[in-house]
């Protein structure tokens, strides 16, 4: 996996569909996000909610079946593996941990690395509180590392250079963040490694702790500038966020104005692109929902000419492993999604493929 300029394509997977006492008791017996998307409003008559089919469906996480069947198709499309949320508030509390559990325990043919997702769990619908991210220091990051060992020491877990890869989506959020990275790192080397792979999400070459990671990404930076697409929407989302309008949304803006005509190359060795595979919130987040409007088939190929043309004049100058982040793989409830689904089956994982095989 050190070969040069090889390119590494890593999927964001939402460890999330299947049932879990904490989801229980927020959001009643039986939840999942399926039952938002089964409940999904189409508020915009363009809008079209993008729903599971065939073979797998309204599939449940804990059906190493399942996993195997989305690692195999993955990567018969070009995908490497999966950047599978983790979850870690502080204190050994985590959520949704049971998939990868499995996947561990019964060693699936499932390629993997783990994004520390650090935030705050909210029911944006009520502006309420779920369950906080905490950050609390050496002794509850090392106990953190320790549940990771197994993984990191697993066959299917994806390495660098003998580094496990190990991404941070939110690292600006986290006061310590020189300790944290120390303390894996230290550890990592004491277990038999060259150290972590560090991936840092919602990071820019110019963000203070950007030299700390080995590669960066902004995987949504692109709504920076939304309020220059639709002022009109951008002021109702702005009402709602400070003021709890709740009924004025959702809010729209266009894929080929945000995604596709404001994608600008960077030649940073350390930057990862990112491709992004629409966005619909409204399952989730109903009228406090956001919608990226004409994400078409067109567009994301287009999406994917500019990634791949900004690869290849990187290329000729840099001689560093290529990574590319993917978000989505299957985050239902926010339209963000490569899995196949009913309005456009396979075809956006057959463009994927086109992708990166005329990278080779």
């Amino acid at each position: 996996m050190s070969t040069a300029n090889k390119i590494l394509s890593l999927a964001y997977y939402l460890p999330q569909f299947h049932e879990i006492e904490e989801n229980n008791r927020w959001w009643g017996q039986g939840f999942t996000e399926w039952v938002q998307l089964r409940q999904a409003k189409q508020y915009f008559n363009w809008q079209t909610i993008r729903r599971p089919i065939p073979p797998i469906g309204e599939y449940n996480l804990l059906n190493s079946e399942v996993l195997e069947w989305q690692a195999k198709t993955a990567k018969n499309f070009g995908i490497d593996g999966f950047l599978v949320f983790d979850y870690w508030f502080g204190k050994g509390k985590t959520l949704l941990e049971k998939p990868m559990q499995m996947v561990l325990d019964k060693q699936l043919n499932f390629d993997y690395c783990l994004c520390w997702a650090n935030h705050t769990w909210y029911n944006k619908r009520n502006n309420t509180t779920l369950q906080a991210q905490q950050y609390l220091g050496e002794q509850d990051y090392t106990v953190y590392f320790n549940r990771l060992l197994p993984h990191f020491k697993s066959p299917h877990y994806l390495k660098i250079d003998n580094k496990p890869i190990f991404s941070i989506f939110n690292p600006n959020e986290i006061p310590d963040l020189p300790v944290f990275i120390d303390t894996f790192q230290k550890l990592a080397k004491a277990s038999g490694f060259s150290g972590i792979y560090w991936i840092a999400d919602n990071t820019d070459s110019n963000s203070p702790h950007a030299s700390l990671f080995n590669g960066y990404t902004r995987s949504n930076g692109f709504f920076k500038k939304r309020n220059k697409d639709n002022v009109f929407s951008y002021l109702k989302e702005k009402l709602t966020r400070k003021l709890g309008f709740n009924q004025i949304g959702p809010f729209y803006y266009s894929y080929p104005h945000l995604v596709v005509d404001q994608y600008v190359h960077n030649n940073d060795a350390k930057h990862i692109p990112a491709v992004f595979t629409g966005w619909d919130t409204t399952p989730r987040h109903l009228r406090r929902g956001t919608v990226l409007k004409d994400f078409n088939l067109d567009s994301f190929n287009q999406h994917l000419q500019k990634i791949a043309h900004s690869i290849r004049r990187k290329a000729t100058q840099n001689n560093q492993q290529q990574l590319v982040v993917i978000k989505s793989w299957n985050e239902w409830a926010e339209g963000n999604l490569l899995e196949p689904d009913s309005v456009f089956g396979m075809d956006l994982l057959k463009a994927y493929h086109a992708f990166v095989s005329d990278l080779k």
